[in-house]
């Protein structure tokens, strides 16, 4: 059966409708021309406005199904309905009610939007579609052919056969209603109905069910944190979006509990500020390490440090050793790295100084699952510096689009146009970020006209927690290390050599979760790029 849209919407969150999409989408039968997933209806006859979950249109006939997932029960005239996560709903409405007044509805529209009586010669009908569960039990409020539970749709040809017993029933219903509906006046339904049916999601909508698909921490990483729990001394690797961060205020959140005093520290002070805000690590200091290497008494029995490739030298390696009970040696810590990818935007990086952390004997574990950056993202990335960014398990998401300039003026028109549009489509400002090798009064950003410029604020502390609605955040990229935003807007990212465009490049599009727009001053040469080095923690 055609469905129209040809796939299922990225905000739809019910499996069970899910299911009952690609049952559909199996059948080959006549006696449906098509079906409408999700469609809105503008007018209720007692709603201000209403849903139909599937709406099937066949020579048989015109039927509105109500699909629910999970466990249905009915109890002292309350319909429940539980989803697979144990959450219960209570409403006095039941599904058979839902479907019934919505066909009503659809009924009145498509008679005023047919200006005639075609509709109403045809049969039209409901049914309720219950894929999780049974419904055995008889109501002189719904009849039995009107039912599309589990048992039926485990059997083979089930929703074929399901859906020609609801027709059947409904053609037989007093009324005079016996005419088939020809493939012209199917067209003719459709054709009115497409104007309430979004077929084309908004991008405001991909970045809210992106949003949903992104996880905190996926099962492999819990594991890899679980299984190296006795280790004293543990180096954790992964490239961007590997969720190192969270697993790193995540152990500092664990080991508080039985550790008499712990330590989480990174060169970015915005970050550290951000990972300090986050609940259940009030008993651990978090500390800028530019405070660590002022010096001081205090000595801690665990530390962890995070975007660790920033330290990798003897000096920073030795601040470090002086703060940890045991120093490097003996002492407890771990430290959360991506040595190959990030390195030369801020710090330093000696590799005789890794070989001498290796003496050691850390553990080395490596983190291989992506849950920041969608499948565009991750795809994009590898293929512009050839890192390896690990597996997207956050799913789909908008393109990547790569703008090539000829001048900061030209470039400030293309920010603008794609600021424009990102209004339009409902992003708001404090979902964005952009970020810039350069300052602010430097960047292709300065260039913008004021009724954008005077919204742009440098990120601090503040804006992290909460950015003020519709502000748009500004940082360079190497101070935005270990965050991220929903949407990106890189600023020129080549012309500087070598050592320092692969590594902006690299942070730069790994901040990201859902949408990434680059501008370029030339176009994207990625044989120098991809090259990078392999000089990395236990290769």
């Amino acid at each position: 059966m055609r469905i129209i849209p040809d796939q299922v919407s990225p905000t739809t969150k019910s499996q069970a409708e899910r299911r009952l999409f690609t049952l559909l989408s199996d059948i080959e039968d006549t006696d449906w021309y098509y079906a409408l997933h999700s469609l809105n209806l503008s007018e209720h006859v007692w709603k201000r406005m209403g849903e139909i979950d599937f709406l099937l249109v066949g020579p048989r006939g015109v039927y509105v199904i109500e699909v629910k997932g999970g466990q249905v029960a009915h109890r002292n005239g309350v319909w429940e309905f539980t989803d697979r996560y144990g959450t219960v709903r209570r409403k006095r409405e039941g599904p058979f009610e839902q479907a019934r007044s919505a066909m009503f509805s659809l009924e009145k529209a498509l008679a005023r939007a047919l200006d005639g009586n075609d509709p109403f010669r045809v049969v039209f009908g409901y049914g309720v579609a219950l894929p999780d569960c049974d419904l055995s039990t008889q109501s002189v409020e719904w009849a039995p052919e009107t039912v599309i539970d589990r048992q039926q749709l485990d059997r083979r040809d089930g929703i074929q056969r399901a859906l020609g017993r609801l027709a059947y029933y409904w053609k037989s219903k007093p009324g005079g209603r016996k005419d088939r509906v020809s493939p012209e006046l199917a067209e003719r339904i459709l054709a009115a109905l497409r104007p309430d049916f979004d077929t084309v999601p908004t991008l405001r909508q991909v970045a809210s069910a992106t949003e949903v698909e992104l996880v905190s921490l996926t099962t492999a990483q819990y594991r890899a944190l679980d299984s190296h729990a006795r280790n004293p001394r543990v180096v954790f690797e992964g490239g961007a979006g590997t969720g190192k961060t969270m697993l790193a205020a995540e152990v500092c959140r664990r080991r508080s509990v039985d550790s008499p005093s712990v330590l989480f520290t990174c060169r970015s002070g915005i970050l550290a500020g951000f990972v300090a805000s986050q609940p259940g690590l009030e008993g651990v200091d978090v500390v800028p390490f530019e405070r660590l290497r002022r010096g001081g008494e205090k000595r801690y029995s665990m530390v962890v440090a995070d975007e660790a490739q920033d330290l990798i030298n003897y000096d920073d390696l030795g601040v470090l050793d002086g703060v940890i009970d045991g120093g490097l040696e003996n002492g407890r810590w771990l430290l959360f790295m991506d040595s190959n990818n990030q390195r030369g935007l801020a710090g330093s990086y000696d590799q005789s100084a890794s070989e001498f952390l290796l003496s050691a004997r850390p553990a080395l574990v490596t983190l291989t699952d992506n849950c920041r950056n969608t499948r565009q993202i991750v795809t994009r990335t590898q293929e512009l510096t050839g890192a390896d960014v690990g597996v997207s398990s956050a799913g789909n998401g908008p393109e990547v689009t790569v703008v090539q300039v000829g001048s900061p003026g030209e470039g400030a028109l293309s920010v603008t146009a794609h600021l424009d549009a990102l209004d339009e489509q409902g992003i708001n400002p404090s979902e964005l970020v952009l970020l810039s090798s350069e300052p602010l009064e430097k960047s292709i950003f300065s260039k913008l006209p004021q009724r954008w410029l005077r919204r742009i604020q440098p990120l601090d502390l503040h804006r992290m927690r909460r950015a003020p609605r519709g502000q748009i955040g500004f940082a360079r990229t190497g101070e935005f290390k270990g965050l991220e935003s929903s949407f990106i807007l890189l600023d020129r990212v080549l012309g500087r050599g070598q050592e320092t465009d692969r590594p902006h490049l690299y942070v730069g599009m790994t901040r990201a979760r859902v949408g990434l727009w680059i501008v370029s001053d030339r176009r994207l040469d990625t044989t120098a790029l991809v090259a990078g080095n392999n000089d990395r923690i236990g290769s």
